[in-house]
C-alpha cells in the first residue's frame, strides 16, 4: 500500500499583516511539502468577524508571494477540498457539531456548545466549541478543516502546545484521523521576550525595500532549524536539506544584523540578471549595465542600494551631501580637479592610463595620491565610498567625468 501524499497547511487569521513568526511557520510547512513532493494548502481562519479584514487577507497573500511560498490549494488557487475560508465552511462545522450533540459528547449551555472533556487526569475542563453567536471556536474548526482537507502534518509554533490535547480529544470523539503534530520554537527578540514591534519591524512587508526575498527565506529557515554549520542556503538547497528532525527545541532569537549579513551575501552571489529586477527600467536598458553592476556588487548591502550604486553612472545631476562637499571639495581642491580635467581630455580612456594621469598629476602638485583620489571620488560619485575610482571613471565615460570635474 502506497504512503498517502503529504499535505501541510498554513492557516493564518486575517487580523493584520503577515508576521515574521507566521512567515517562518508557513515556510517550514512549505519546505516539508516541497521536500516530500507533497501539497501545501493555504487556509484563511476568518471566524473572528470583528477583527478579520480583506486588507489583511491581501497583505498575507502578498507577503507569501513575495517570499515565493506558492500554495497548491487555497484562495485564488482553488482545490477540491475548499472553500478555504472558515466563514464559508459553517455547514461542515454544524454537521460535526450535530454528531457530537447526538452522541452526548457535547452539550448546549447559554447558547454556546461545550465539548465534554475526556481528559483522564481531569486537568482539562469542558470547553466551548461553538460560541453563542453561532461561530465555531478555533480548537473545533481547525480539527474539522484539517480532517476534511486531509492534512497529514501540522507544523506550528509551540504557543499552540496547550491547544493540542483539546484538539486530539475532538479527533477521537469524531473518529477522525489525527495528523502528525509538530511544534516549533517561538521567535524571540534579542531581549528574550516574544518578538514584537518594540524590537523593530515584525511585518514581512516592512523588509521588502531592503531585503531580497531569497535572503529572508534563508534567514527564516535558520530560525530554529540547522544543517551542520551551514548558514547560506539557496531555496533549492533548503528544499533538498530540510527535515523536521533538525528543528531545534529552544527558542530562536531574531537578529537583524544577521539578516542583513545574509542579505549582503545573497546580493554578492546573485546573477546579474537577478539584480536587474531591482533597477529602474532606464538603468537596466543601458549597454554597460552588466559592467556597472559587477563593479559594485560586492559592496551592495540592501535591495535599495542596488539601484543607488548605479545611479551616479546614469543621472546627469549629481547630488553631493554637504559634509563630504565641505570636507573634500574645498576651493583649492576644486581648482586642481578642473586642472586635472584638462589633462584627462587627452588621456586614453582605459583604467591604467586614467590612473597614471591622476597619479602623475598628484605627484606634480606635490600631493599624496589620496589627497586627489578622495576629492575625485566625491566629485564623481557623490560619496566617500565607491568601487575603485579608476574603474568607475572608465565606466562613467570621458564626457560625463569631464563634465563633473568642470
Amino acid at each position: 500500500m502506497s504512503e498517502p501524499v503529504i499535505r501541510t497547511r498554513f492557516a493564518p487569521s486575517p487580523t493584520g499583516y503577515l508576521h515574521v513568526g507566521g512567515a517562518r511557520t508557513a515556510l517550514f510547512n512549505w519546505l516539508y511539502a516541497r521536500k516530500n513532493n507533497g501539497k501545501f494548502i493555504l487556509r484563511i481562519e476568518d471566524t473572528d468577524k470583528a477583527r478579520s479584514t480583506q486588507e489583511a487577507i491581501q497583505a498575507i497573500l502578498k507577503g507569501l508571494r513575495w517570499l515565493g511560498l506558492d500554495w497548491d490549494e487555497g484562495p485564488e488557487a482553488g482545490g477540491a477540498d475548499g472553500p478555504y475560508f472558515q466563514t464559508q465552511r459553517l455547514d461542515a462545522y454544524n454537521k460535526y457539531l450535530a454528531e457530537l450533540l447526538e452522541k452526548k459528547l457535547a452539550y448546549e449551555k447559554d447558547g454556546a456548545v461545550y465539548f465534554r472533556s475526556t481528559d483522564p487526569d481531569g486537568n482539562i475542563e469542558d470547553f466551548v466549541i461553538r460560541r453563542a453567536d453561532g461561530m465555531p471556536v478555533y480548537n473545533f474548526a481547525v480539527v474539522i478543516d484539517d480532517a476534511l482537507m486531509r492534512i497529514t502534518h501540522v507544523i506550528r509554533g509551540d504557543d499552540h502546545l496547550s491547544n493540542t490535547p483539546r484538539q486530539v480529544m475532538i479527533y477521537k470523539a469524531l473518529n477522525l484521523a489525527i495528523p502528525k503534530i509538530v511544534h516549533v520554537p517561538m521567535i524571540l527578540g534579542p531581549d528574550g521576550q516574544r518578538l514584537s514591534t518594540r524590537h523593530g519591524a515584525t511585518a514581512v512587508e516592512e523588509y521588502e525595500k531592503d531585503i531580497l526575498p531569497e535572503a529572508m527565506v534563508n534567514y527564516l529557515a535558520r530560525l530554529g532549524w540547522a544543517y551542520k554549520d551551514q548558514e547560506f542556503f539557496t531555496i533549492p538547497d533548503l528544499i533538498d536539506k530540510f527535515s523536521l528532525n533538525k528543528v531545534g527545541r529552544s527558542a530562536a532569537i531574531f537578529d537583524r544584523k544577521k539578516l542583513e549579513w545574509l542579505n549582503a551575501e545573497h546580493i554578492k552571489k546573485a546573477p546579474l540578471k537577478r539584480l536587474k529586477d531591482f533597477l529602474p527600467p532606464r538603468y537596466a536598458a543601458q549597454k554597460n549595465i552588466d559592467q556597472v553592476l559587477a563593479l559594485g556588487q560586492s559592496r551592495m548591502k540592501t535591495v535599495e542600494h542596488i539601484a543607488k550604486s548605479c545611479a551616479y553612472f546614469y543621472e546627469q545631476k549629481l547630488e553631493i551631501p554637504d559634509e563630504p562637499r565641505r570636507q573634500f571639495l574645498t576651493a583649492d581642491i576644486s581648482v586642481r580637479l578642473k586642472e586635472l580635467g584638462g589633462l584627462l581630455k587627452n588621456t586614453d580612456w582605459q583604467a591604467p592610463a586614467v590612473e597614471k594621469t591622476v597619479r602623475d598629476f598628484a605627484a606634480a602638485q606635490k600631493l599624496d595620491a589620496a589627497q586627489i583620489i578622495m576629492p575625485l571620488r566625491v566629485a564623481l560619485t557623490g560619496s566617500t565610498v565607491s568601487p575603485g575610482i579608476f574603474e568607475v571613471m572608465t565606466l562613467l565615460g570621458k564626457e560625463l567625468t569631464l563634465a563633473r570635474l568642470a
